[in-house]
């Protein structure tokens, strides 16, 4: 009994300091969300933001950038294989829309929803798919 009590007390420590370890998967996206930092991309919860996309999923990450591009508003959602402008309808009448279109639908398809505001640009994309990935986003959206 004297060997029992203390035996199960180092079994109860060694099972608590093996939770405290970081799975693989949370070392994965604490590597991603750091290397997100550097390119610039701000990870986002606010509810209100995710509010506003309409393919939100659990498994989905909203990530935001600032905007250096011309379109200073502008919402588009992923419909099969383009991103469809989804708000405000008055942007289909820019003259300059059909370009502003092209060069939106030559983001990666990983990216499901993009919305354009004044300062930023929130995206929401499935982190899972990598740093190479979100490397290929940051160089499109550059691109724009």
């Amino acid at each position: 009994m004297e060997i029992i009590i203390p035996l199960l007390v180092i079994i109860f420590l060694a099972g608590s300091i093996g939770f405290l370890r970081p799975s693989k998967k949370m070392k994965f996206l604490a590597e991603l969300r750091v290397a997100a930092l550097k390119l610039g991309f701000k990870i986002n919860s606010s509810i209100t933001l995710k509010n506003k996309f309409k393919n939100i999923q659990p498994n989905l990450v909203l990530y935001q950038i600032r905007n250096t591009t011309s379109i200073k508003k502008g919402q588009f959602v992923r419909d099969e294989n383009a991103l469809k402008l989804y708000d405000p309808a008055s942007l289909k009448f820019d003259p300059d829309f059909v370009n502003i279109e092209k060069k939106i639908n030559q983001l990666p398809q990983s990216i499901l929803e993009i919305i354009f505001f004044e300062s930023n640009i929130a995206i929401l994309w499935d982190e899972k798919l990598g740093l190479s990935e979100l490397k290929k986003i940051h160089h499109s959206i550059n691109k724009i």
